[in-house]
């Protein structure tokens, strides 16, 4: 949604552009959005937290926080704030939101959900941030963010694998971490008439560096070897035929990850059976794959098929054993990641399908009652959307309050921190090396927050007139 309507874009393009109004009004018009999320944070009964630090160009690490909420009959999120910090412990952190969450007069009571990282900072046994939330909200769930328990998955790799990876990212980074030979690579790229002209370069912290920098890789290893002929040692790899076979199969297991990964960083807009949904077929394709692999069928990796076929190889027994026990340990990692919490949420499976016949053994009487009543409620049932789930419980919320109070519970805390990371992504572009005394707060907020601003609001809370530029 657009902060600013066409009418409101006039205004503002009126006010004078000296350097200090311009400030001036981007305060304004961000306290005023700060005021308006808070007024509805605290109209809503329940609110949920997601939270992450990360460095900003000065090297002054910055927290960011976002808050899902409920207002006019749905669930809505925003940036609540961002602030600097100078030594990012636990102390200072919960401090941090403990002081904003009593400034803007909200209440710990009303917090039942905080996603964060895996950082012992934010989530260690005896003194973390989460650990203090839970003093002061005891019912608040942690949800461990989803997407960076499938990176930290992703990541275990055999040695084997492991020593083909590395050698991949070297061979990019010799090309492309280098002006003159990544624009002679380019020209060769362009002579060959290939379809890409540039390697892509891995980085740790992008979600989807390793499966686009492997295929990218994959894609370009003809021009690559071309390239590197009397170059460097890393040509004797891209002659090998069993280390391109496991760089096809690595190209092709981490861009099925990928996919996983796009569609948890949407998963903003999912309930988190719906994100368990996912990673339980995730996790029995694996088996398939695995069985395939077993089996000596390929199709289930389309890059690795097509070099075996284009090629004419047969993968000797060791490769086949590694992809098999590569893929086995992906499986159990998913399931000592994802299986406690699954098992968890197992129980409480009638929040996504309330009309079946069984009721839950640990419900109250109370709540049994309201969900007999709920699940022969005919209209109810002809109307249930499985993809509007929050929405149908909480349009049910004042005749079945009980059963509302408990799946809003859990349908409310985000599942991961991505907000965080597009916030950190939006940072980047405000404060760059050009800029790096700017106060990026007010700034981030109106790059990102979802309520729209009213500019004539802001103006007439601040008594300013506007004058034309002289």
């Amino acid at each position: 949604m657009p902060m600013f309507g066409e009418k409101e874009v006039k205004e503002i393009e009126r006010i004078p552009l000296s350097n200090n109004t311009v400030a001036r009004r981007i305060d304004e018009m961000a306290e005023w959005a700060e005021d308006e999320l808070i007024r509805r944070v605290v109209c809503s009964k329940y609110y949920t937290l997601q939270l992450d630090e990360s460095t900003d160009v000065q090297g002054l690490s910055q927290l960011l926080v976002f808050v899902r909420y409920i207002w006019q009959n749905d669930a809505h999120e925003d940036i609540l704030f961002c602030k600097p910090i100078s030594r990012g412990t636990a102390e200072e952190i919960f401090n941090v939101i403990d002081s904003y969450i009593k400034e803007k007069g909200l209440q710990w009571k009303n917090c039942f959900g905080i996603c964060t990282d895996g950082a012992r900072a934010m989530c260690g046994k005896n003194s973390s941030v989460v650990t203090r939330v839970l003093k002061q909200s005891p019912c608040a769930l942690w949800t461990h963010c989803s997407l960076h328990r499938e990176a930290l998955d992703s990541k275990a790799l055999p040695n084997d694998f492991k020593t083909v990876l590395n050698t991949a990212v070297k061979i990019v980074n010799y090309i492309k971490t280098k002006p003159l030979q990544a624009r002679l690579f380019q020209k060769l790229c362009e002579e060959m008439g290939s379809l890409h002209t540039s390697l892509l370069l891995h980085t740790e912290v992008r979600w989807l560096s390793r499966g686009k920098v492997l295929t990218r890789l994959v894609e370009l290893r003809n021009e690559v070897t071309i390239y590197l002929e009397g170059k460097t040692e890393y040509i004797e790899s891209l002659l090998d035929k069993e280390f391109i076979l496991k760089l096809t199969y690595l190209a092709d297991i981490f861009s099925k990850l990928n996919e996983l990964n796009l569609y948890l960083q949407g998963s903003n807009e999912s309930d988190i059976f719906a994100v368990h949904d996912r990673i339980r077929t995730f996790m029995k394709k694996l088996m398939l794959w695995r069985s395939c692999i077993d089996d000596g069928k390929y199709d289930c990796f389309e890059t690795l098929e097509t070099f075996i076929i284009e090629n004419q190889v047969q993968p000797k027994t060791n490769v086949l054993s590694a992809i098999s026990t590569h893929l086995s340990l992906l499986k159990n990692n998913f399931d000592a990641y994802f299986g406690e919490e699954m098992k968890k949420l197992d129980s409480l499976n009638w929040i996504c399908n309330p009309f079946q016949d069984r009721l839950p053994s640990s419900m109250s009487t109370k709540a049994s009652e309201e969900l007999i009543d709920l699940s022969e409620d005919t209209s109810l049932k002809n109307s249930f959307n499985r993809k509007q789930l929050t929405k149908f419980w909480l349009s049910v919320a004042g005749n079945y309050p009980c059963l509302f109070d408990e799946a809003i519970k859990v349908l409310l805390p985000f599942s991961t921190s991505y907000l965080c990371e597009a916030g950190f992504s939006a940072m980047i572009s405000i404060k760059t090396k050009y800029r790096n005394k700017l106060d990026v707060s007010n700034s981030l907020r109106l790059k990102v927050t979802k309520i729209e601003v009213d500019a004539k609001a802001v103006m007439t809370k601040n008594r300013k007139q506007i004058h034309p530029s002289h």
